[in-house]
């Protein structure tokens, strides 16, 4: 199945992709930049599919501009721990760089109850890196064959059928609530600190059903330890065929986590534009789009300005959202 999955993503990466084989080296090197590693920070813990994401691109990046990319792993509260430090210990000198997770930050940006420290101001937009797709799994043992039999299940037993997440505000959590408002059910919803955190609950029975991203399912469904009953896209998943669409069973929803990268506030845009180019040129070495398309994550560049759009873009979903969780 993982053979097959490469073959079947490589049209979709290489269409996804097409902007990237634009000639690529468009930012002039700035002086004495880099000269020294540069640290990624990560806000969820190690071995979860935002985690995979940026230690592959570190891999292919560290090529790129000649220095080591360190990422460090800084889990607590759905990034809200590594975005707080972020804002008031990282230097605007390049050498810095955060992974933020969209929608997640922008529900701890505009949820009042989480009394974030900073704001969307105290960050600069750099570059997209993933999109990756929202879905729903189960183990191998359960009772639901389809999404229908979850959805029927869970309309017979109101606030019974667990459904996890990884934290308030996610996208996961964002779709569990789509799903109830739209099917008029009401899930048990257990928001948990991670990727890896919710599977173990999920094939260890605890929870019932889990919301998370194809990217971090992936290799649990490969190993036959599970299977995906939907999946929240346009169209269904190049290697899932056999899957269906959210949209497909009657309801209208597209959902995924978009990652990319900030640096802080007052980066010299020179140092801006470096960095976007360079990760740029790493997402279009053939080898690291190999390696992301064995760990099952759909690679979509944004530039600094789409990026920036694309961040505001997803401000008035988030807050109508957030009114609807916090009711």
């Amino acid at each position: 199945m993982k053979k097959r999955r490469i073959q079947c993503l490589s049209v979709c990466l290489l269409l996804s992709l097409g902007l990237l084989w634009a000639p690529a080296w468009a930012a002039d090197k700035p002086k004495d930049y880099p000269n020294k590693p540069i640290t990624i920070q990560i806000g969820f813990g190690a071995g979860g599919s935002s985690d995979v994401g940026v230690r592959l691109l570190a891999d292919s990046l560290k090529k790129v501009i000649g220095q080591p990319v360190l990422a460090e792993n800084k889990p607590g509260a759905g990034s809200q721990v590594m975005l707080t430090d972020f804002k008031n210990n990282a230097k605007p000198d390049g050498y810095t760089m955060a992974l933020i997770n969209i929608p997640q930050l922008q529900t701890i940006v505009f949820d009042p109850t989480r009394k974030a420290l900073f704001s969307m101001k105290d960050f600069q937009p750099v570059a997209n890196h993933v999109q990756d797709p929202g879905a729903v799994l189960v183990r191998k043992e359960s009772p639901y064959k389809t999404l229908e039999d979850l959805l029927n299940d869970a309309k017979a037993r109101p606030g019974q059928v667990k459904a996890s997440t990884t934290g308030i505000g996610s996208d996961d959590h964002l779709a569990v609530l789509d799903v109830e408002r739209r099917a008029k059910v009401k899930f048990n919803t257990i928001h948990l600190k991670d990727t890896p955190t919710a599977l173990t609950r999920v094939l260890g029975g605890h929870t019932d059903v889990d919301f998370d991203n194809i990217g971090g399912f992936l290799p649990t469904v490969d190993s036959g330890l599970a299977r995906i009953l939907a999946v929240m896209m346009d169209q269904r998943y190049p290697d899932l065929p056999n899957v269906p669409t959210f949209k497909e069973r009657g309801f209208d929803l597209v959902s995924s986590s978009t990652r990319g990268y900030i640096f802080p506030a007052g980066t010299p845009m020179e140092i801006v534009r470096y960095m976007e180019q360079s990760i740029k040129k790493a997402m279009a070495d053939p080898e690291h789009m190999e390696r992301m398309k064995k760990a099952g994550l759909t690679l979509k560049f944004m530039g600094v300005e789409e990026f920036d759009k694309f961040l505001e873009s997803q401000n008035d979903r988030a807050k109508q959202l957030i009114a609807e969780y916090r009711k």
